[in-house]
């Protein structure tokens, strides 16, 4: 009986989704962490997710019906979460060294990095709201 309230709490208070907010954010990180330190490598190609519809993919309740695999060959069917995110890559230009834009790559994580600190802080004040309401009488 406690595990279906739990269940019941986390989910209609939106922890689930800022758990996979998190999760991407700190998948974005590494790829754009692994850009800068391939920075100099030849023919490192940059890569790069897009954040917001990847979050929607993970996020959304689709009407869709989605497939069940049962054996490792199936093909998923429908709104699959566990699907990873589709990782973009940027080709290398025929002059240059590598796909890798220092110049882009910063502010990239540092836009991601604030992006990771506000989940973390609406997370942090769900928690702390939801301990305020299993403490009041």
């Amino acid at each position: 009986m406690d595990n279906r309230i739990t269940q019941f709490l986390f989910n209609r208070s939106g922890i689930p989704n800022f758990k996979k907010f998190l999760d991407l954010s700190a998948f974005r990180q590494k790829l754009i962490s692994g850009n800068i330190a391939n920075a100099s490598t030849p023919g490192y190609k940059s890569k790069d997710i897009n954040f917001v519809e990847e979050y929607k993919r993970l996020t959304q309740k689709g009407r869709h019906i989605a497939g069940m695999i049962t054996e490792p060959g199936h093909i998923p069917l429908g709104n699959y979460p566990q699907k990873p995110p589709k990782v973009n890559a940027v080709k290398v230009q025929e002059d240059d060294l590598n796909s890798v834009d220092i110049d882009k790559e910063v502010p990239r994580m540092a836009q991601n990095e604030i992006l990771y600190s506000v989940g973390a802080t609406l997370l942090k004040q769900k928690f702390e709201t939801l301990k305020k309401v299993i403490r009041s009488k």
